[in-house]
């Protein structure tokens, strides 16, 4: 991470940890982290979405049709996009908005990306629309890293209210509290919400299976760690994602990474 980047988050992110906040605390987990423990995240994530390359905050990845933003590389729909994919960059600028940021009036006029696919993406670098929207993704990281911590308090209640059966209920939720009680295994949450959210999504499914949070948990092995239980749960349920793709061999190219990044999970 750039040192501009470190002093956003060691002097702006105790400002962001004041004004950020959980609308019910019925509807969510609270989980206290220290300014140092969400920078350390924040930047694992960064280097997780980004490989630690700043020119990666704004991206259209191959094989893809939304644009990719910000540390926790935030998926943004062009108009029309039907996707099984569940898109978080609106909410994210709904959260500068909440949060005092100025925005662009192009930004604020419309939720759809302006972009319809990669070439129009590569096309516009040149725009003061495109150098706009990288000013704001680089001058925010600590209201992102704010953001992606508060999808993760949020994710437990949504999950339970989608579980019917009680046992399985009560077993998710001790897995995800035994989590928390490190910082790994906190990292590992707030990360994997991010990266494949909830599972709850009726529409983010492949063969009527989900990647998600829920299903990652519920797949633990409880007999091992339950760091490295996490992690390779993980992996399974992402191979199974790869082996119900519509595009496998799209989706195949980026089982290593996904992998190396779920190793990261362990203790």
């Amino acid at each position: 991470m750039t040192n501009l980047m470190r002093i956003l988050f060691i002097f702006v992110l105790p400002l962001v940890l004041c004004v950020v906040s959980v609308p019910d605390t019925k509807a969510s987990v609270d989980v206290e982290l220290s300014t140092e423990q969400l920078e350390s995240i924040g930047q694992k994530i960064f280097i997780n979405e980004t490989g630690g390359n700043a020119e990666y905050l704004i991206a259209w990845n191959d094989g893809e049709a939304f644009a990719s933003l910000g540390i926790g590389h935030f998926i943004w729909f062009p108009e029309g996009l039907n996707s099984p994919f569940t898109e978080t960059f609106p909410s994210l600028i709904q959260h500068f908005k909440d949060s005092g940021i100025k925005l662009p009036d192009w930004l604020q006029a419309s939720d759809d990306c302006p972009w319809q696919d990669k070439q129009a993406f590569l096309t516009a670098k040149m725009t003061s629309e495109y150098k706009q929207l990288s000013d704001l993704i680089n001058s925010t990281f600590s209201l992102q890293i704010a953001f992606i911590h508060q999808r993760m308090q949020l994710a437990l209640p949504l999950i339970l209210k989608d579980i019917e059966e009680p046992n399985q209920k009560m077993i998710l939720e001790q897995r995800f509290n035994e989590l928390t009680t490190s910082e790994v295994g906190m990292y590992s949450l707030i990360d994997y919400v991010n990266f494949k959210g909830e599972g709850t999504s009726p529409k983010e499914r492949y063969e009527g299976k989900g990647w998600g949070l829920k299903q990652v948990l519920l797949n633990m092995d409880v007999n091992q760690n339950v760091n490295d239980a996490f992690a390779q749960s993980c992996i399974e349920v992402l191979v199974q994602r790869i082996n119900n793709s519509p595009q496998k061999e799209v989706e195949l190219r980026w089982l290593q990474g996904w992998t190396k990044r779920c190793n990261t999970y362990r203790s």
